[in-house]
């Protein structure tokens, strides 16, 4: 099915607006799912025979749940069909189909759930897409396991402690991510993964780079719900301990937000305007309470008023940089190719530095 570039501009801009609208707001509520919970070593992916998961009965969803017709349906059953075939339904290409298809189906992520439940790029889609809620805890702690030097299971961890006031626990999953160097969100793996399915399909170019930043958002969206969460949790537990007198307590939570941010913005997941625009506001709020004049080492040795005027001035030179994201789209095919290269390569902030310093010269572009 061929979709006109108009249209993928119109695709871009309402995914971007949704998936700023989705970090804003709660998650959404979740579809009843069969009940799958991860067991066996976590360290082996399963290869069990293929189950077959029914889909909820259409009943089951609620009002809450619209249709999302800015995903675009642009595979082929028969294609979808022959690409699993060919990649024996492993966890990858179950998870690049449930990416492919409009949100709210979810057959494709729970085969992906029953048969491979240790692999955790399936736990992490199942946490971020919340498949099953009554579960939560246990998925929770299989990605731990499963994910060792990952903060982000640490994080979500802290989230599912804070909603159920469990402060304690939440602090200490918050000092533990503080210690880990690594975070992956898998983003970058579904972007790949759904952009090899489209070029396997014979989608256009052009279609196959609007379905692959949509369905990497999928996850991206309410990933950074959740951990946006965290920060304001950091901040209500942060005026709890100095109420009582103890800022230090209060400035270790602020060392904590402060790594939240730059795991956000640093590595892959700092290659998406949204995780840099998150990280940037997560690191203002966990610098409120700090004495804003004073230097702190986690800083660099500088006072939160010196990190938090760079902050700003980030955040104002990467929405400047976005004003020229749809005119990207206007770029012939070659050059639009290197443009998405450099995006996978460097990032999406680099790459729309490139496509500046292209353009600005020739004010006929």
């Amino acid at each position: 099915m061929h979709i006109s570039r108009k249209f993928s501009l119109g695709i871009l801009l309402v995914v971007t607006v949704i998936a700023t609208a989705m970090i804003v707001n709660r998650a959404r509520p979740p579809i009843p799912a069969p009940n799958v919970i991860p067991s066996g070593p976590m360290s082996s992916v399963s290869n069990r025979p293929l189950v077959h998961v029914q889909r909820p009965a259409p009943e089951a969803n609620t009002a809450e749940e619209p249709d999302h017709p800015f995903t675009p349906e642009i595979i082929p059953k028969e294609k979808l069909d022959e690409y699993l075939r060919l990649h024996n339904r492993d966890a990858a290409s179950l998870l690049a189909a449930f990416h492919s298809k409009p949100l709210g189906e979810m057959s494709y992520l729970y085969e992906a759930a029953t048969n491979f439940p240790n692999d955790p790029h399936v736990q992490w889609t199942v946490l971020s897409q919340n498949a099953f809620p009554e579960d939560r805890r246990k998925w929770l702690d299989a990605f731990k396991t499963a994910s060792p030097s990952n903060s982000l299971a640490n994080y979500l961890s802290a989230e599912n402690y804070f909603k159920n006031n469990q402060t304690d626990a939440a602090v200490k999953e918050l000092l533990a991510a503080n210690g880990k160097s690594q975070f992956n969100d898998f983003s970058m793996d579904n972007l790949l993964d759904t952009e090899s399915l489209g070029q396997f399909s014979g989608v256009p170019d052009m279609e196959t780079h609007v379905l692959s930043t949509t369905t990497m958002s999928q996850d991206l969206a309410p990933e950074l719900g959740r951990l946006k969460q965290v920060i304001n949790c950091i901040r209500e537990t942060q005026e709890q301990y100095l109420g009582v007198g103890d800022a230090a307590s209060a400035q270790t939570l602020s060392q904590a937000g402060v790594g939240l941010a730059e795991h956000l913005m640093t590595g892959d997941s700092g290659k998406f305007l949204l995780n840099d625009l998150v990280g940037i506001a997560s690191e203002t709020i966990a610098l409120q309470s700090l004495d804003q004049n004073a230097g702190y080492d986690f800083l660099g040795g500088k006072t939160p008023a010196q990190r938090l005027a760079e902050l700003k001035q980030q955040r104002t030179s990467i929405i400047e940089l976005n004003k020229n994201q749809m005119n990207v789209l206007s770029l012939p095919p070659d050059q639009m190719a290197v443009y998405w290269e450099r995006t996978k390569i460097y990032g999406e902030v680099e790459a729309l530095r490139w496509f500046q310093q292209k353009t600005t010269p020739n004010s006929g572009n």
